[in-house]
């Protein structure tokens, strides 16, 4: 099985990442991307409809192979360190030397503790999803655009055969290409958590430039115009849906429970009671659909 602890190797598009752990919540176009010098990542390349180029086109985001996984570079900048996706996040230099993780981190609170999984909707390069499924959650990443969703495995899978991603945290994380929407309309048990991190566009007035790979991102997939269909629709199926939002920016709809919020985000919350498992109810009920 691939992905597996014993079996590190990339998971193709759409299948689970995880043997043993079932689905969250069921049941892009890579046109201007391309991949060069990419050996070893071909079975995950071209079930997503990524091309391999002999010669790569310099107005074309380039796939390539770094450092034992993919990263992207934007057009015009092939001589550039590109972009990749890290496991895991948040770690930080001690005086020993040794990396540790971070504070606890908002998001999990805005979770709580009554949510029977997780779908992280908008996954990017997986930190967040990676920070609920370390915090104890079970979490499906779901990744729409193709090229993201390359990096986002090969970065996990670099990261496990390197033995830095913890086995429980592997084994509690599966990563998805899929449509959003698709796996909302999908859930059916109660209690499954939805999150959500869409793409915004960046502050009108502004002295500090996002992060690069915000940049990198943002050029490739542009804003996210369905962040409101996609609120609308994980607001009437699941029990709790967390959206990230900037500090200052009014809430993606009107009707939060209640928000968290640090100097640079905010976390919206949005419970849906209905939908929240009851103390009375078996744990993990129809967890076919986490």
């Amino acid at each position: 099985m691939e992905g597996s602890a014993a079996d590190p190797g990339p998971v193709a598009a759409g299948t689970q990442r995880v043997d043993e752990t079932p689905p969250i919540g069921s049941a892009g176009s890579p046109a201007r991307v391309q991949a060069h010098r990419v050996a070893g990542f071909e079975a995950l390349l071209a079930p997503l409809g990524i091309p391999i180029a002999a010669e790569p086109d310099p107005g074309r985001f380039l796939l390539t192979a770094c450092d034992g996984a993919l990263e992207l570079r934007p057009p015009g900048e092939s001589d550039r360190r590109g972009i990749q996706a890290d496991f895991p996040p948040d770690r930080e230099v001690t005086r020993g030397g040794c990396r540790q993780p971070s504070r606890p981190e908002l998001l999990v609170r805005a979770f709580g503790a009554r949510i029977d999984g997780i779908l992280d909707l908008t996954a990017g390069l997986g930190a967040d999803a990676y920070r609920l499924a370390r915090a104890g959650h079970r979490v499906c990443a779901v990744e729409r655009h193709p090229a993201v969703f390359a990096l986002l495995v090969s970065g996990f899978e670099r990261a496990r055969r390197r033995g830095d991603v913890p086995e429980e945290v592997a084994n509690r994380l599966r990563l998805e290409h899929g449509e959003a929407l698709e796996r909302i309309l999908a859930i059916d048990a109660p209690g499954v958590g939805v999150y959500l991190d869409p793409m915004y566009p960046p502050p009108r007035r502004s002295s500090a430039l996002p992060k690069r790979a915000l940049q990198v991102l943002r050029q490739l997939v542009g804003d996210s115009s369905d962040a409101a269909e996609l609120l609308a629709a994980a607001r009437s199926r699941a029990a709790r849906v967390v959206v990230k939002r900037p500090h200052r920016a009014p809430p993606l709809a009107p009707g939060t429970s209640h928000a968290l919020a640090s100097k640079l985000v905010r976390f919206d919350v949005y419970v849906n009671a209905s939908r929240v498992r009851r103390a009375g109810d078996a744990a993990g009920t129809s967890r076919e659909d986490v």
